[in-house]
């Protein structure tokens, strides 16, 4: 097996096998501990040098409740955009907008509403309704404790329904 090392200067691991020449401020790196810590970069962390140029995590900074705010506002419009998608599509969408407005020159023509009126304005008011219920599940995370933003689920049904 090869050996494996780190550069500070460079940021990164270096295997011997690969590398004819190594940085400078290259220092050996056990496999065992390469693994370890390439796994845990995988799950989001940082690998960074310490004051001796060995490679380590960086601590884990617990996110900010504006940080937590911002990830749980994201999450909801994601699941408002999920559930809207759900109702109609952008075209189906679009085609509504459409026939709703035709149906609006209609009435002011005194003609009747073109077929599939009704249909398109019952998506449009779901639509709206999770809309709303977006806005009034945002206005309740603008509020809510950062040990509460911690484990927010913005697909927990109570926030979709009206009222």
């Amino acid at each position: 097996m090869s050996k494996i090392f780190y550069s500070a200067s460079a940021g990164g691991f270096f295997h011997e096998i690969n590398h004819e020449t190594l940085p400078a401020d290259a220092v050996r790196v056990a496999a065992l501990r390469h693994a370890e810590l390439i796994a845990a970069q995988a799950t989001g962390r940082r690998i960074v040098a310490n004051d001796k140029g060995r490679p380590v995590l960086e601590p884990v900074k617990a996110p900010s409740v504006d940080e937590l705010r911002a990830r749980a506002v994201a999450d909801l419009q994601a699941e408002a955009s999920r559930r809207i998608y759900a109702v109609a599509s952008i075209e189906r969408q679009s085609n509504d907008a459409a026939l709703i407005a035709l149906a609006a020159l209609a009435a002011a023509g005194g003609a009747p509403a073109p077929e599939g009126f009704a249909d398109a304005l019952g998506r449009r008011a779901a639509i709206d309704a999770i809309r709303a219920a977006c806005r009034r599940a945002a206005d309740l995370v603008a509020r809510m404790p950062s040990a509460n933003l911690a484990y927010f689920d913005a697909t927990a049904e109570r926030l979709w329904v009206e009222g």
